[in-house]
């Protein structure tokens, strides 16, 4: 064979052997995004989860830590907003956030599909946990709400 440079270089890609090796199971973006209807709390874990698997303990922290800002954030903030915004901007917000961190800062769908580490999480999983996640984000939110209007210092 000649030593054409027009034709691309040869390379041995290799992948690994051992047949019993278990993927590494991860959320896609569209997945995690799903995975909001757990409100702010299922945002933060699907993207936690995401970053555990693909062993980022940096990135998983600061999830963490960010997250848990803004669910504090958020449940302080609600008394103040007036009754005429729509709860679907909230949502809309959730799910945008986690596919462009899901597919900025983890793996994409097509990432997922072509490595032979990793496959997909069920979908069904995704709904569980994600209505999980909803009734952990109803406790975390309305829960000091509630007592705060139990106790007389803020009036619905």
């Amino acid at each position: 064979m000649t030593n054409s440079p027009y034709l691309p270089p040869q390379a041995t890609l290799t992948t690994p052997t051992n047949s019993n090796a278990v993927p590494t199971l991860l959320y896609s973006p569209t997945q995690a995004a799903c995975g909001t209807i757990g409100g702010p709390v299922g945002l933060v874990y699907f993207l936690w989860k995401n970053f555990r698997s693909l062993n980022n303990e940096s990135a998983a922290k600061k999830t963490v830590l960010y997250g848990g800002f803004f669910i504090i954030a958020l449940t302080a903030l609600i008394p103040f907003l007036p009754e005429n915004i729509p709860n679907t901007i909230f949502t809309i917000a959730y799910i945008i956030t986690a596919r462009h961190v899901a597919e900025k800062h983890q793996m994409s769908k097509q990432a997922i599909k072509d490595s032979p580490l990793h496959d997909f999480q069920s979908n069904w999983r995704v709904l569980g946990v994600g209505l999980l996640c909803l009734i952990a984000s109803a406790i975390i939110i309305i829960g000091p709400l509630l007592l705060l209007a139990m106790i007389g210092v803020w009036n619905p």
